[in-house]
């Protein structure tokens, strides 16, 4: 028996989810949980110390900061990466679930807040 998955969320749970207004759960909704999660506590140990990102990652954030993401341009992105960069926490953080959320939603879901966030202040701090 194929059952749909229903759910009703808290609005800030539903608000950024890439299925968002709908009741089912998409697989991108399973893939948004697991990114925003491993985004914000990222985000939350470099802002207070717990992590310090290599240098090479802060370029390489920097250098994300600036083009239009797609699942292939950042698929690009984590293959070029150096072996510094590709050791690092933030690959992790891409690699397991952004891209796939990325072929669900354009870049500037709110899905991917977060994602953002963490990208745009580690981008703030090569300068």
């Amino acid at each position: 028996m194929d059952q749909e998955l229903q759910v009703v969320l808290c609005t800030p749970c539903d608000s950024g989810r890439p299925g968002r207004g709908t009741s089912r759960l998409r697989p991108a909704d399973f893939d948004w949980a697991a990114l925003e999660q491993s985004a914000t506590h990222l985000l939350a140990s470099f802002k207070n110390g717990q992590w310090v990102p290599y240098a090479q990652e802060l370029v390489f954030a920097e250098d994300l900061a600036w083009f239009a993401w797609t699942e292939e341009s950042l698929r690009a992105a984590v293959r070029a990466a150096d072996p510094w960069t590709a050791a690092g926490r933030l690959v992790r953080v891409l690699d397991s679930n952004a891209f796939f959320v990325l072929r669900d939603v354009p870049s500037t879901d709110p899905a991917l807040h977060s994602l953002r966030r963490l990208i745009d202040a580690l981008a703030a701090a090569a300068v």
